[in-house]
């Protein structure tokens, strides 16, 4: 008598692996992979190419996760221990790029990891008579993979291209749970568990997959309701990855602090910490909300998939008709629909980014709105050539635009806030100076110091209000130290005096200041005799975003100066006019003096002031002037000018 078949590790409701369906299986694992394989290559070719050189923004996360990754340093609420961690190892071993890159790289490897996986569980939703639809994997791959809000987010730092990879990489082992048995369920159970617990550790709306998963798995797996053993391993591999957390106290122990000083090292500090309880508040109100009408959420959605898009994702809905796969595309809907809501009532600046897991689920249901496109031709018996024409043009569609969709993201140029902070950096400070500005700005400071050793003479201090900014002020100048201002600040123009120094402006006691020499003497008169140009200094200077010419204007107020003056600094033509940088836009800077902290009314007679302006120069320099006008904010009544060659 044979032996019976030994099924103790099945789940009632599971399918042992030997007499399982054939229509559940996907296509060959060696293709599957091969193609899916191909797609991460393709959108990781697409992503870094296009990923942004360096540091990119001055006033959002991405600067902070830029400096934190590679320093090892504490995030700002939840911590993101995950992301700082496998982010700061990648930082280091990437041999070359500036740190910014490399960060923004590893965004870009998440990106394109999250886009193959989409195609992987797309073609796991559309599987049929033992074959998986590759043409709606692919629908799926591009209408996510393409979106301006996706894209954006995988080429520079940030959490959500993780966020995403590893909600697509759990919904992927969630669909295909219930045809697995025996022993190889439970693990991969325990995988899904273990990556859940990860994306707790990296990003806590990962909990919006759970009401959907339950269900689901409660649907089609009841005897999860049985208890076993396997539960403690199961809840072992959920809970491990939560212990990650104990970088956060452990690096604030070697005197580690997060950007902004916030996080305080109790027990009572980590749990606000790590569950970010000042942000909760963000459910009633936010001064920065950006907020769309109905009408707005649904072109926001046009414009990451397209027209074509949109129409094979509503038309995807139909595959709940389908009766064998039918509860895990309701998966999909349900974590569409949790997430959809969350974000509707979360008020913050960014809303879009938080959209992503909505618009991954969507793309998802384009797929397998193609699919049913492709079932219907093969149900009417169209040719085969005819199938293929049209699923083609609807790839091609898609691929170009779907009709509809924003532009493509290209941050490879984008050289701007990294040219700002090396030129802010290379201020000659004398030491035991002091930098005064806000958070943006003295984190891509600290950036510069720490990656590039730049500026080190300089201490960054934080002051993100105006009057905290003049306390802070007066605490230097009190102590004797050089002190350096990033931007205007009212009510101290009459009791400093002020020069310019690259894009900061140095403050100095009254009628105290150092004074130079201008490299080029012209002394022009202007306002009838108050007011002496001195003379100038001419400067070319090479930044990675293409050369910039600076020009230093040497003033000296002879007598009291009635009117508000402005400068527009000018490349230009023989003919006077300004000419055309790449962009398209004119050479031209129009900027009030010095920062707009010290004001000419302001100026002391008698006391040299000196003023820093810049401005990029085109491609085409033949014939180019630069170009200094002088004139009247209220009236705009030109006061002179003084023309010289371009550097």
């Amino acid at each position: 008598m044979p032996k019976a078949r030994k099924e103790c590790g099945t789940l009632p409701g599971m399918v042992h692996p030997s007499t399982r369906k054939t229509e559940h299986l996907p296509l060959g694992k060696g293709r599957q992979r091969l193609l899916s394989g191909m797609v991460f290559i393709v959108f990781l070719l697409l992503y870094a190419f296009t990923a942004a050189p360096s540091i990119v923004e001055l006033f959002d996360d991405s600067l902070e996760f830029q400096f934190v990754l590679p320093t090892f340093g504490i995030a700002h609420p939840t911590g993101y221990p995950l992301y700082t961690l496998i982010g700061g190892v990648w930082s280091h071993l990437l041999p070359f790029g500036n740190w910014a890159w490399r960060v923004n790289i590893f965004s870009a490897v998440a990106a394109a990891g999250a886009v193959a996986l989409v195609f992987v569980l797309t073609q796991r939703l559309t599987v049929r008579n033992e074959h998986s639809d590759v043409w709606a994997a692919t629908a799926a791959a591009i209408a996510f993979g393409f979106g301006e809000v996706w894209w954006s987010q995988a080429t520079v730092a940030e959490v959500y291209a993780m966020h995403n990879l590893l909600v697509v990489a759990i919904l992927a082992l969630a669909v295909d749970l219930p045809s697995t048995g025996g022993q190889a369920a439970d693990r991969r159970m325990a995988s899904m568990l273990a990556l859940i617990g990860l994306g707790l550790a990296h990003h806590r709306m990962i909990v919006l997959l759970l009401p959907g998963l339950a269900v689901y798995l409660l649907w089609t797996t009841p005897a999860l309701l049985r208890p076993r053993r396997v539960w403690l391993f199961w809840l072992a591999a959920l809970l491990a990855p939560l212990l990650l957390y104990a970088y956060i106290p452990l690096r604030a122990t070697q005197g580690v602090v997060d950007l902004n000083g916030s996080y305080v090292n109790t027990w009572a500090g980590f749990w606000d910490h790590v569950l970010a309880r000042r942000y909760i508040s963000f459910f009633a109100a936010n001064e920065l909300t950006h907020s769309y009408d109905a009408l707005g959420w649904f072109m926001l959605w046009r414009e990451q998939m397209g027209w074509v898009g949109v129409g094979l994702s509503m038309l995807g809905f139909g595959a709940l008709a389908e009766r064998r796969r039918r509860p895990a595309w309701m998966l999909i809907v349900l974590v569409l629909t949790a997430n959809l809501i969350f974000t509707l009532n979360y008020r913050v600046g960014d809303p879009e980014v938080f959209l992503l897991p909505v618009f991954l689920c969507t793309a998802v249901l384009a797929g397998g709105g193609l699919a049913l496109i492709r079932r219907w031709l093969q149900h009417m018996s169209a040719p085969s050539t005819l199938v293929v024409t049209l699923l083609s043009a609807f790839i091609m569609l898609l691929l170009l635009g779907g009709i509809g969709r924003s532009a493509p993201i290209n941050r490879s140029a984008d050289w701007s806030v990294h040219d700002y902070a090396v030129d802010m950096a290379t201020v000659a400070f004398p030491e035991n100076s002091r930098v005064i500005g806000i958070e943006g700005e003295m984190t891509a400071l600290r950036y510069m110091q720490r990656a590039e050793q730049l500026g080190l003479a300089a201490a960054p201090v934080v002051a993100n209000a105006a009057e905290e900014r003049r306390r802070e002020l007066a605490a230097g100048m009190a102590a004797g130290a050089p002190v350096y201002l990033t931007r205007e600040l009212e009510r101290v123009d009459g009791v400093y005096s002020f020069t310019g120094e690259g894009p900061l402006v140095r403050v100095w006691p009254r009628g105290m200041v150092e004074e130079r020499t201008p490299s080029h003497r012209v002394d022009l008169s202007l306002l009838d005799g108050r007011l002496l140009m001195e003379g100038y200094d001419l400067e070319r200077l090479e930044w990675a975003g293409g050369p910039v010419v600076r020009v230093t204007l040497y003033w000296r107020p002879l007598e009291s100066i009635d009117r508000d003056l402005k400068i527009s600094l000018r490349v230009v033509n023989e003919a006077g006019e300004p000419k055309a940088l790449r962009s398209g836009l004119p050479a031209v800077t129009d900027a009030y003096p010095l920062r707009q902290i010290a004001r000419t009314p302001s100026w002391e007679k008698n006391i040299q002031v000196r003023d820093v302006y810049e401005t990029k120069l085109p491609d085409d320099l033949t014939d180019a002037a630069v170009l200094v006008i002088i004139y009247d904010a209220d009236t705009l009544a030109e006061v002179g000018r003084l023309k010289a060659s371009v550097p």
